[in-house]
């Protein structure tokens, strides 16, 4: 009989151990979306079978439904097997009425639905606060930044200041600015910024920008024909600025356009079409980046004397008449004399100041003829940096006669002609 005992003692332990500790013989566990047919039967999982995670299931009478799910990092995930978070819900959340529990240390962080505001709070560690819908209208109406071409290499440019507007007074916009050419911008209180709230910078900042001002600066690509794209934004309103440098062959652009040399396309000559350039500013004067400084002297045509010398040059009793060739004029004055009566060479001033020009990396300049010289006129807007004040008109290359030759007023148009020891401006030009 106690042999009998022993065997069923030793055939249950057997059993018990071989059901726990042999996992692999055991009926595979229920995961989500496995069939089942009895319904509300719960169901908690886990174990060896699934290391790590523990699941808490429902039948719908169909299959396994996941209610919640338990990891080992102690995440509790409700309607999702994979828990982000201490507490990850899929789906809505219904928060009840507030029991009275005091907002304290303890319970920041915590919500609760106040059905006298009918409104979420939240406890900041000491007071329950009201959760709202902002209605302030921190969008602002359309703002633009006009596109910059024939821009110089590796250079820092600019834009407009736009003004910000549409947006409501005291309501806080993130602003910021993204693109190429290591873009800024900076916040003003005045249009041309002389009052600036946020100086140039990078970085985003939250800023209340009704009334307020918006510049952009960035640095033009290094190769020629290129577009940097900056993009500003003011809360969920953005505008884009383009920046291009001067394509290689710049005269492909409109007439103004400044070349990669630093020259500037001033149209097609009269005498074939040809592309035509002059210089960015008047005689001696240089270009800083903005504009043209140093003083804009006057020369004389001849070498400032009475001693005229009737020269090779067609002579010409009106502009139309002249020869269009100023390159050939130039080349020609640049080796006759001047003067009549004094021994040696005597210079043909204003056309020496171009034939002795190097400028822009180039050396071919050339005083124009009196008809090239008219159609830089008709292009002075966009060629620009010409005299204003009517001091003195523009030489050109082109002879009248023994005594004068010929040039243009640049404030009406006129063409004249004057005697060859008076004084002019002088621009030069090439092809």
């Amino acid at each position: 009989m106690r042999n009998k005992s022993f065997v069923i003692a030793f055939s249950s332990i057997f059993l018990f151990c071989l059901f726990f500790i042999s996992p692999s013989i055991r009926a595979a566990e229920p995961v989500p979306g496995d069939a089942c047919s009895t319904q509300y039967l719960i169901a908690a999982t886990g174990g060896p079978e699934t290391t790590g995670i523990r699941n808490l299931m429902v039948c719908n009478g169909a299959t396994w439904q996941q209610l919640t799910t338990w990891l080992a990092n102690g995440y509790v995930g409700i309607k999702t097997a994979t828990p982000a978070a201490p507490l990850h819900v899929n789906g809505e959340v219904i928060v009840g009425a507030t029991t009275g529990i005091a907002c304290g240390p303890t319970i920041t962080g915590g919500l609760r639905w106040s059905s006298a505001g009918e409104t979420i709070e939240i406890c900041d560690g000491i007071n329950w606060r009201e959760i709202s819908v902002s209605t302030c209208d921190s969008s602002p109406a359309f703002f633009t930044f006009t596109a910059q071409n024939s821009l110089g290499p590796s250079s820092v440019y600019s834009s407009n200041i736009a003004a910000v507007t549409g947006m409501d007074a005291g309501c806080n916009a993130t602003v910021g600015v993204s693109g190429q050419g290591t873009p800024e911008y900076r916040v003003c209180s005045t249009s041309n910024c002389s009052s600036v709230d946020i100086t140039w910078t990078t970085s985003n900042n939250s800023v209340a920008m009704q009334g307020k001002y918006i510049q952009l600066r960035a640095t033009t690509a290094a190769t020629a024909g290129t577009t940097h794209t900056i993009t500003a934004s003011i809360g969920p309103v953005s505008s884009d600025w383009s920046i291009t440098t001067t394509p290689t062959d710049c005269s492909t652009g409109a007439i103004g356009t400044v070349c990669a040399d630093g020259s500037v396309y001033a149209g097609t000559t009269p005498d074939g079409n040809v592309p035509m350039y002059v210089t960015r500013c008047d005689y001696n004067m240089t270009w800083n980046g903005s504009a043209c400084i140093n003083p804009r002297p006057t020369v004389t045509w001849n070498n400032g004397q009475s001693d005229f010398v009737d020269t090779s040059l067609i002579n010409c009793g009106s502009a139309p008449a002249c020869d269009n060739s100023g390159e050939t004029n130039t080349t020609t004055l640049a080796a006759a004399d001047s003067d009549s009566n004094d021994a040696g060479l005597q210079p043909h001033a204003a056309a020496k100041v171009c034939d002795d020009m190097t400028v822009h990396g180039n050396s071919d300049w050339y005083l124009p003829s009196i008809m090239e010289l008219n159609v830089i006129f008709g292009n002075k807007a966009a060629v620009g940096n010409f005299d204003s004040g009517g001091a003195a008109g523009y030489w050109s290359s082109s002879e009248r006669h023994m005594n004068e030759a010929w040039f243009q007023w640049f404030t009406s148009g006129s063409q004249a002609t004057s005697g060859k020891n008076n004084v002019g401006y002088i621009r030069c030009a090439r092809k």
